[in-house]
């Protein structure tokens, strides 16, 4: 038991020291704040609160039943935030999984519950992005069709995979008994189990996610839109939101997306030394 929350921490240290040498690297207060005014900042600081109340929200209903306190779950939101946002090729998103499978005990619920959320994030995403091309105009990259493809291969796995289950775990039972039977069978439970634990989490909560996952990229982009109306070139909003759209899909990021970035890791940060506090505060009194 020592050892494994040892190990726990240590991946825990080196994950936020590497995240911190990416933030300290890549994100200069001076450098994306130099041509901001106060109200501006005040604007992104406020768009920065929405998007995480309504992100944390989302995640909290994803892991309903899963015996977390509401401290600790922000502990760990604050924790992971950080570093699914910073490190690159998505990462942070193992890390995330490794800590909630471990808070909650069950790796694959971890696993399960932070693949969810980045789907309804991406399928908010991709609405969002296919609203504003629609409604002004634009070219669709060939990465948001790819993105749409695959949501879609994933909704028509998830639908007939029941049937498909039944009938072969059938067809398997009443096969002879031999060794490759065996490992198929065991095979094919290991992946109703993988199903049965997505249904756990999506019933009566799926649109819920996704509609937590929309209004936060609304409020978003609405605070895109305000800020380049008040502070920039009218005339070219609408190539700044969709600008702002392709670069949430890429590598290339533009300033208002690493100024949102550099905003959220600062807030998780005070959030998260906060609920620490309180949490000493509160053992020191019992």
């Amino acid at each position: 038991m020592k050892k494994k929350a040892f190990v726990y921490n240590l991946i825990n240290v080196l994950v936020l020291l590497a995240a911190g040498c990416i933030l300290v690297r890549n994100y200069s207060l001076q450098k994306l704040f130099a041509d901001t005014c106060a109200a501006y900042i005040g604007i992104m600081l406020l768009t920065v609160l929405l998007v995480h109340f309504l992100k944390a929200i989302r995640l909290y209903f994803a892991l309903y039943g899963a015996n977390i306190s509401f401290s600790q779950y922000l502990k760990i939101y604050c924790k992971v935030t950080p570093v699914s946002i910073l490190l690159p090729f998505k990462f942070g998103e193992l890390f995330r999984m490794y800590c909630y499978g471990n808070q909650t005990g069950n790796m694959l619920k971890g696993v399960i519950t932070v693949v969810l959320d980045r789907f309804m994030d991406t399928i908010a995403l991709l609405t969002m992005i296919i609203a504003v091309w629609t409604i002004y105009g634009g070219v669709i990259t060939p990465l948001v069709y790819i993105l749409l493809l695959f949501v879609l291969a994933v909704i028509i796995v998830f639908v007939v995979f029941p049937g498909v289950y039944r009938y072969w775990n059938k067809y398997l039972l009443r096969a002879d008994a031999t060794v490759r039977k065996m490992r198929a069978i065991k095979l094919l439970n290991k992946f109703n189990l993988v199903y049965q634990e997505i249904a756990n989490v999506t019933k009566g909560r799926g649109i819920i996610l996704y509609i937590l996952s929309l209004l936060a990229w609304i409020i978003e982009i609405g605070s895109v839109s305000l800020l380049y109306r008040l502070y920039g070139a009218r005339t070219n909003v609408n190539a700044k939101i969709s600008e702002y759209l392709s670069s949430a899909l890429s590598s290339s990021q533009a300033i208002e997306l690493k100024q949102f970035i550099f905003i959220s890791v600062i807030l998780m940060i005070c959030i998260y030394v906060i609920v620490k506090l309180i949490d000493v505060a509160t053992v020191e009194r019992n």
